[in-house]
């Protein structure tokens, strides 16, 4: 029965003809604004383009002398504490790479050929870049820091100790000397 006065109720409006062309005429509009929407999302320039960060030696190096010398101000309350650090290495970046190995066995001879190609990645101007995996940071040789508070030896020991744990170094590569 539901059926049925449901059948006659879309009888009774398809046969109002305005109806099924305004009906039809939202469709074609709907269709339109998806198409157009697609279309727009395509052409969109990201808002932040995904930069690979360039990292080096002396960008890890000023990082390291910044945040230990805000640790400094924190223990002696010091106003601009001198931090200097050195790096043993640039660090390294590690890409990733497809590999093949070719072993030949032959009598007295065997020889193993191993080839490496880097992955590469293309960007929108049709620039290639190696694809990276890791990226390990540059070790440090050792650490200075002066301040005037260093006279203290209870102060001394509290900076040594904060550059040897902030820092994952022995304390043999920190010096804490006072200034003058």
């Amino acid at each position: 029965m539901e059926l049925k006065s449901l059948g006659e109720a879309l009888g009774k409006l398809a046969g109002r003809e305005r109806l099924v062309k305004l009906v039809c005429l939202l469709g074609v509009c709907g269709i339109a604004l998806l198409f157009l929407s697609s279309w727009l999302e395509g052409r969109e320039e990201p808002s932040q383009p995904q930069q690979e960060a360039e990292w080096d030696g002396e960008t890890s190096r000023r990082q390291l002398e910044e945040d230990l010398a805000r640790v400094v101000r924190a223990i002696t309350s010091e106003e601009d504490p001198e931090v200097l650090v050195t790096l043993e290495d640039t660090g390294e970046n590690v890409y990733a790479a497809d590999q093949a190995w070719n072993a030949q066995e032959g009598g007295a001879q065997n020889s193993r050929e191993e080839e490496s190609t880097y992955i590469l990645l293309k960007d929108r101007d049709g620039g290639q870049s190696a694809l990276p995996v890791t990226q390990r940071q540059p070790e440090v040789r050792g650490v200075v820091i002066v301040s005037s508070r260093a006279g203290d030896p209870a102060v001394r020991e509290q900076l040594t100790q904060a550059a040897v744990t902030a820092l994952d170094i022995s304390s043999a590569r920190v010096l804490v000397t006072g200034g003058g």
